[in-house]
């Protein structure tokens, strides 16, 4: 079995840390410092090509589109190009023209003509447009159809808005890549409430028996130290206040965004940094009371000092 992983060789330096320790994860399509964490870039494409080579020297190169979960067909049916010309680059009578119009139009309406086509045409452009907004790897979402499709398949679909269901899918999707995206970042890019994207998420999990990994927490608590831009001691404080609260096992049952907000609150107002509860809220893209309930119950297991 092959990693994942591998030393990137465009690439030969952090351009943070000054290292030459960086590595391209092909699954999540980041590439990464392997010494201090900085993502280099995401979302690049598997550039990797199949390709034969002959004694006579010529390079062929195998071309076309490679099967895709998120296209309704997998990307195996036919095409016909609008290029009106033969074989030699000569136009083509008008004739052939009107002849080759209708069969257009005919091939195009063979792909569609289930009712399922229809449906997962629709479905996969509106995931198309999640992925474009929250910026996840083709690895994400290419899960995130095969959960769609097996959502349909259990007839989970049936009496709720199919892109609630996508939105639900393309959680599930994240989170059992280890995405760190949340219902509010996913509902804010599809109009869709919260409320009902968790509806459909819960339906899914629970009717196709999925085993959803627990959110890392020390990624949550980092990502939003970084939306905040909060210091490396303050930082390091929260991480010590997080291993506590999991030692002591007050995690359990809470909204992993939500404590890791207030922990990381918890650690300004010990560290002195001019941060509020609402620009924290902001950060982590929760309500204000939901950062001042957990910390007011953090505060009173956890005491430190605040002077």
């Amino acid at each position: 079995m092959t990693s994942n992983l591998y030393f990137s060789n465009d690439m030969l330096r952090c351009g943070r840390c000054g290292k030459e320790s960086l590595i391209h994860d092909k699954i999540l399509g980041e590439i990464f410092c392997k010494s201090c964490g900085f993502v280099i870039d995401e979302k690049i494409n598997d550039l990797n090509h199949d390709s034969i080579n002959f004694d006579d020297g010529k390079n062929n190169r195998r071309t076309g589109t490679k099967m895709s979960m998120s296209v309704h067909d997998f990307g195996l049916s036919t095409m016909i190009g609008d290029i009106n010309k033969d074989a030699k680059g000569n136009p083509i009578s008008a004739s052939t023209n009107a002849t080759l119009k209708r069969i257009r139009i005919l091939d195009q309406r063979s792909q569609l003509h289930k009712h399922i086509d229809i449906n997962y045409r629709l479905a996969f452009d509106v995931l198309q447009r999640i992925q474009d907004k929250i910026g996840v790897s083709d690895h994400v979402k290419e899960l995130a159809a095969y959960i769609y499709r097996k959502a349909v398949e259990q007839k989970i679909t049936q009496g709720r808005s199919i892109n609630a269901v996508v939105a639900a899918s393309m959680y599930a999707a994240c989170r059992n890549t280890y995405t760190l995206r949340t219902l509010r970042d996913i509902s804010e890019v599809t109009d869709i409430k919260p409320k009902k994207i968790a509806q459909s998420y819960r339906a899914i999990v629970k009717q196709l028996d999925l085993k959803i990994p627990v959110v890392n927490q020390v990624s949550c608590l980092s990502k939003i130290s970084n939306n905040l831009g909060v210091s490396e001691k303050t930082k390091y404080l929260a991480m010590e206040i997080l291993k506590k609260a999991a030692d002591l096992q007050i995690l359990a049952g809470r909204d992993p965004v939500g404590i890791s907000a207030a922990i990381l609150y918890y650690a300004c107002l010990i560290k002195k940094e001019p941060f509020t509860q609402t620009q924290v809220a902001e950060a982590s893209r929760v309500t204000a009371v939901t950062v001042r309930n957990r910390f007011h119950e953090i505060k009173k297991i956890i005491h430190l000092d605040l002077n």
